[in-house]
């Protein structure tokens, strides 16, 4: 190794980064790339940190994997730690601060995924797809008719969407689902009248939306004040025959009320790419309900995904070996700590 090359600042990433990114990066700092989506592995902290420390790594890149107190604390050269998802929740900001370590993420990196799956999956739904492609396939498809007259469907542009969360998914899903042509509600208690109007929906108390909506879209995250916001109270608010699709955080749809809802008739469709669990639980009720779809969480599973979180982490670990403020910093107040 060079004198040049041991200068150069060492970056771990635990996240699989796009090649183009990938190269950008190269060109200031050794660059080691061990995915957790490869290795099926999370990283114990503190092992974490040794190794780190060990590497002397100055730059770590995560997405799912955790970076406790443990880990700084092993790691103490460690600088920056970029977060390839917008939620931080994993990584123990306070001991990073305190430690002067500064912590990015990558928020809407997967805000377009996410909410193009919504649309495959309210499309699927209104014309039952799966069961279309099945009738073909299993070769039942026998004369010109029955299917046009059994498989008839809705159109989206017809529907009326509610979207519970108007982030920056609910706010992709608004602008899609407008395209189609379907009116759009949308009830967020952190916006006010003239923001939801902006984001091209209709305001609407919680009540309203829920009696109006025949295509409910739930984006909202998990936090204390959603949990359980849908059920079986506010499924019998719908109307009856309407569908739910779900790509929002845990424990905010109650399954075992919307696999009732699909039992009875009261919902004619539903459709979920996240869960309590993931894997799903064998015993979770939607398992064994009528007309639904279920996904293996796989809503920001897509190449742009990726290119955009390693766009936005290499540009801010580029700010910050250049001392300049990360644009996507989660700790801004550890900038006076540096300074």
């Amino acid at each position: 190794m060079t004198a040049a090359a041991a200068t150069r600042p060492r970056v771990l990433s635990l996240v699989e980064l796009d090649p183009v990114e990938l190269r950008r990066l190269e060109r200031v700092a050794e660059v080691v790339v061990r995915p957790w989506t490869e290795t099926l592995e999370l990283a114990d902290p503190e092992e974490l940190g040794k190794e780190l420390d060990a590497r002397g790594v100055l730059g770590l890149f995560v997405e799912a994997d955790f970076v406790m107190d443990e880990t700084f604390e092993a790691a103490p050269q460690l600088g920056f730690v970029g977060v390839c998802r917008g939620n931080s929740g994993h990584v123990d900001i306070e001991t990073a601060t305190r430690a002067g370590v500064v912590v990015t993420h990558a928020p809407g990196r997967n805000a377009k995924a996410v909410a193009e799956l919504t649309i495959a999956m309210m499309l699927t739904l209104l014309r039952a797809i799966p069961e279309a492609a099945a009738y073909v396939a299993e070769r039942r498809w026998n004369d010109p008719v029955t299917a046009y007259a059994e498989m008839r469907g809705s159109e989206l542009g017809r529907q009326v969407v509610g979207i519970v969360g108007l982030g920056r998914i609910g706010r992709q899903t608004a602008r899609l689902t407008s395209a189609f042509g379907a009116r759009v509600l949308a009830v967020d208690p952190a916006l006010n009248d003239a923001q939801i109007r902006a984001a091209g929906c209709e305001p609407n108390s919680w009540e309203d939306l829920l009696a109006m909506s025949t295509m409910l879209a739930v984006h909202c995250p998990s936090i204390e004040s959603t949990r359980g916001l849908i059920d079986a109270k506010a499924i019998r608010r719908m109307p009856r025959g309407a569908r739910l699709v779900a790509t929002t955080g845990e424990g905010v749809v109650e399954a075992d009320d919307v696999a009732a809802a699909l039992h009875d008739g009261r919902l004619a469709g539903a459709a979920f790419d996240v869960f309590d669990t993931h894997p799903i639980r064998p015993d979770n009720p939607l398992l064994d309900a009528p007309n639904v779809l279920l996904l293996p969480h796989i809503g920001g599973a897509t190449d742009a995904t990726v290119q955009r979180y390693s766009a936005m982490v290499v540009d801010d670990f580029l700010a910050f070996l250049d001392g300049v403020r990360p644009a996507r910093i989660v700790n801004p107040e550890v900038l006076g700590r540096n300074a």
